[in-house]
């Protein structure tokens, strides 16, 4: 088939249909639900569970919760009332959740920032900046669990590793479970001088129907993170930010051993460090740090790469994390011209920070992230600075633009810059337009070195189409990010349908078809992919996916995928069959199996990736977990095994204890990661590290670490 025709098909198509759509599509769901804040004097309420006092049984609640799983738009199955309180420091939330059937109420989640959706929940979101954007998140369960998280650009960025000094109480009751939530409002950010409303969205999850249920309705292809749906909070009156400075100095001390860095003999570790938070103004928070140090970060999880591109590894530092919406840029995992893990890291090993500055908050319209880092010159890194500046401005009613500047600078001499911009557009409710332009500058380049995408989605309850475009020149080159592939052109086509049958075990039936080519900057084909798959869900909770792929590659060089096994260059068709299969998670025992098979560059290829989740006891849970790669070429075969292990025993809300085990015998590699954390106050910590990796192969060498961390958290 002519590949112009191919590529004609793919933007006609699915422009027609989005057109169709634009014209057909329903009506935009518009929030009408309020409920009103009653004062109380302070110290009046006590964090118990129990809604006893009579402020709760004065105030205005909320009732009425509307389904949007299993059958939208239909009332919640069991009751739920909701009241407000607050006082001049304070925002109290509590909840009175009815259930038919105490007995079948699912809470087996303790630890903060736990996986609470396997439980029964009640959380809450809240808009302060009341701008229909950004919020703040709040859940628990009824064993008093904490989750929050900070909500940006309608859920465009969710961070759950913030960590928000406020205080709940939960109690299991004969009718169901209470709930109490006790929020400081110097945990929040908002003018004072303009409160009155805002906005504001609750949610409960009764697990065992697989019901989430809504007090502001959305439809099926809106998640709660839709502010713009969101209801709102109204009469607050008189209400202050409090402390507006937080002090949190650390110390540290261990034993290390690290052959593999040359490090043959046991020796003592100890350091300290100072973070510093101020809230400039109400929406503007400055972060200091010093001497920082990771070493109560959880380990990497390790994967299998069979692919000729590099593997993408999360952020998980707290510092990087915590307001990283304000920074975020460009398609995570394929081209992220800022990526926090290049400052800090490199080659897997740790550079130390001297100190940073982080900017971070809203001014008005307009959201800022500032970014200043300098770390410690090494061995093999000389000393650099970091600088970051972005800047968004809200416009419309849900839609915004952006710049993006990037300076790294060494004092080698050498430096590399970004300069970007980006838009996110939204129009009819349901049709989104998303585009970026990028461009790096570094020494001894000159000329093709820029990056572009835009994106047109339709995304309804019954419908995902998606059209976009990606051009990444050969010599684009951001060194604080992260790109998977240069020098491509690459265009694709997205169509996701989703079926609701009535009187079915079946709760939905979703078709997709996929269709992706890719050429590099003279316009010759180097890929083309057509997936074709079904995924169904059951009202139990259960999915399976089942998908036909076939996909060419053409490789303009000679591959060594590994040692002594070498794929010529050319061009390969490789098609394959994809089963997945899960089921629900509530269970005591529950999995994912994902297979698949086909060719695989002039061979075969089988992969099969299995987890188990098993809770023997309420607060134990082990997830033990294979990934098996079976490769068959003419040149040679080999196969590569992933294990891994997961425990996680938590104590209390406020300790917990869990340990990554991993071997993969690919990269002759066997880790321990274990960590005892203990929250001896709030947002204080104690935490004891066990790290040892054995480098198998020709020669054993055991790296082993143990560290002592002890936080402590001041507020001003």
């Amino acid at each position: 088939m002519d590949s112009s025709l191919d590529r004609n098909n793919m933007v006609l198509i699915p422009v027609v249909v989005l057109l169709l759509a634009s014209l057909l599509h329903p009506m935009p769901l518009e929030a009408s639900s309020e409920l009103r804040a009653e004062r109380v004097e302070a110290g009046h309420i006590v964090l118990d569970g129990r809604l006893d006092e009579q402020g709760w049984k004065d105030a205005p609640y909320a009732t009425g919760f509307t389904q949007r799983e299993p059958y939208p738009g239909r009332s919640a199955t069991e009751k739920t009332v909701v009241r407000v309180l607050y006082d001049s420091e304070n925002l109290y939330i509590g909840a009175i959740l009815y259930d038919s059937d105490p007995t079948g109420i699912i809470a087996d989640e303790m630890r903060r920032d736990g996986p609470l959706y396997r439980n029964d929940t009640f959380a809450v979101l809240i808009d302060t900046y009341h701008d229909h954007r950004n919020g703040f998140f709040f859940e628990t369960n009824p064993l008093g669990a904490r989750l929050d998280a900070v909500v940006f650009d309608e859920g465009r960025e969710v961070n759950t590793d913030w960590d928000g000094l406020w205080q709940v109480a939960s109690r299991m009751t004969l009718e169901g479970w209470q709930v109490e939530m006790k929020i400081p409002f110097s945990t929040l950010r908002f003018d004072s001088n303009r409160v009155s409303t805002w906005g504001l969205q609750l949610r409960r999850i009764i697990r065992k129907k697989n019901e989430e249920v809504y007090w502001a309705p959305l439809p099926l292809d809106a998640s709660m993170w839709r502010l713009s749906l969101a209801g709102h909070l109204a009469g607050l009156e008189d209400i202050r930010q409090g402390r507006n400075m937080e002090i949190k100095p650390y110390i540290l001390a261990g034993l290390e051993r690290v052959p593999s860095e040359g490090s043959d003999t046991t020796e003592t570790t100890k350091d300290m460090g100072i973070d510093i938070k101020y809230a400039i103004t109400p929406h503007l928070t400055l972060d200091i740090t010093l001497n920082t140090d990771f070493a109560q970060v959880e380990a990497d999880e390790l994967s299998i790469n069979i692919t000729r591109f590099p593997l993408f590894f999360p952020e998980k530092r707290e510092f990087f994390l915590e307001g990283s919406g304000f920074f975020e840029f460009g398609l995570r995992a394929k081209v992220q011209p800022f990526f926090s893990r290049r400052i800090g890291l490199s080659g897997g090993k740790e550079i130390p920070i001297l100190a940073g500055v982080k900017l971070t908050g809203k001014l008005g319209t307009y959201g800022i992230g500032l970014l200043n880092i300098e770390t410690k010159e090494t061995s093999s890194v000389p000393q650099t600075n970091y600088t970051v500046i972005r800047l968004k401005k809200d416009i419309l009613s849900r839609s915004r633009v952006g710049i993006l500047a990037i300076n790294k600078e060494p004092q080698d001499g050498s430096f590399n810059r970004t300069i970007g911009v980006d838009t996110r557009l939204v129009f009819l409710d349901h049709l989104y337009v998303s585009s970026f332009l990028v461009k790096t500058y570094s020494r001894g380049i000159s000329g093709n070195d820029g990056a572009g995408y835009i994106k047109l989605m339709w995304y309804d309850p019954r419908l995902l189409l998606s059209l976009s475009h990606l051009d990444v020149e050969e010599n684009f080159n951001p060194e604080v990010g992260f790109v998977r592939r240069t020098d491509i052109k690459e265009t694709t086509s997205y169509t996701h349908l989703f079926i609701r049958p009535e009187g079915s075990v079946v709760r939905e039936y979703a078709p997709y078809v996929l269709l992706k080519y890719l050429s590099d900057q003279k316009g010759r084909l180097v890929g083309r992919n057509l997936n074709t798959g079904l995924s169904v869900t059951l009202h139990s909770g259960d999915t399976l996916e089942l998908a036909f792929k076939k996909e060419f590659d053409r490789l303009d060089y000679d591959f060594e995928i590994r040692p002594s096994i070498v794929i010529p260059r050319g061009g390969y068709t490789n098609p394959s069959v994809y089963l997945a299969l899960s089921t629900d998670d509530r269970r005591r025992l529950s999995g994912i199996i994902v297979a698949e098979k086909g060719d695989y560059y002039g061979g075969s290829r089988t992969s099969y990736t299995g987890s188990l989740n098993m809770v023997p006891a309420r607060y134990l849970k082990i997830s033990p977990g294979l990934t098996r790669e079976d490769v068959s070429l003419p040149q040679g075969s080999f196969t590569a095994n992933l294990v891994t292990t997961s425990i996680e025993y938590t104590i209390t809300t406020r300790a917990f204890l869990n340990a990554l085990l991993q071997w993969n015998d690919d990269m002759d590699q066997r880790s321990f990661n274990i960590r005892f954390n203990y929250e001896y106050r709030p947002n204080s910590d104690i935490y004891l590290v066990y790290n040892e990796r054995h480098h198998t192969g020709t020669e054993d060498r055991v790296d082993r670490i143990i560290i002592l961390k002890l936080t402590y958290l001041f507020t001003i």
